[in-house]
């Protein structure tokens, strides 16, 4: 009896973490590390935030209305290092995400990952590299190219 409940525990607990998004797989391995902040944004919260641009362009709105999550995972320090972990990882899961688009310069490096399921992105993994800081964004819901363009134009509007 207590190997079938380990085994069922085991199945369960297997699931859990092919379920996580990289933002989770990322803090589980620096689970002890400070020098990392994370904080989710819940699409009401976005909508609150973009309101007044929001009422002034409905694809806004409509790409906010189909996100699950947002998180913003930061490193002020040891940037370099942190993305290259970052990279390992999404090396370790290349069936899971693909290169969407990617760019770098003398200041740093920025590199957009999409993750699909059945032709629909459901989630958007930007990873950024400047000077010492690291930024990881991470987008879960149904979100469309349009919304990774937006996304990929204010990266480089903001890099120039």
């Amino acid at each position: 009896m207590k190997s079938v409940l380990l085994i069922c525990w085991m199945a369960l607990f297997s699931v859990f973490v092919m379920a996580q998004d990289f933002t989770s797989r990322f803090l589980t391995e620096h689970k002890a590390d400070s020098n990392l902040s994370c904080v989710t944004i819940s699409p009401k919260m976005m909508e609150e935030i973009i309101k007044n641009d929001a009422e002034k362009d409905n694809k806004v709105l409509n790409i906010i209305s189909n996100l699950k999550s947002m998180q913003m995972l930061t490193a002020k320090v040891n940037g370099s290092e942190y993305y290259n972990e970052a990279l390992k990882i999404v090396e370790k899961n290349t069936g899971r995400f693909e290169p969407y688009l990617s760019f770098s310069d003398k200041s740093g490096n920025c590199q957009i990952m999409v993750r699909k399921k059945k032709k629909v992105i459901i989630e958007v993994v930007m990873l950024m590299h400047e000077k010492n800081h690291f930024v990881v964004v991470n987008f879960t819901g149904n979100m469309n190219p349009e919304f990774i363009a937006r996304l990929a134009a204010s990266v480089k509007q903001k890099r120039s």
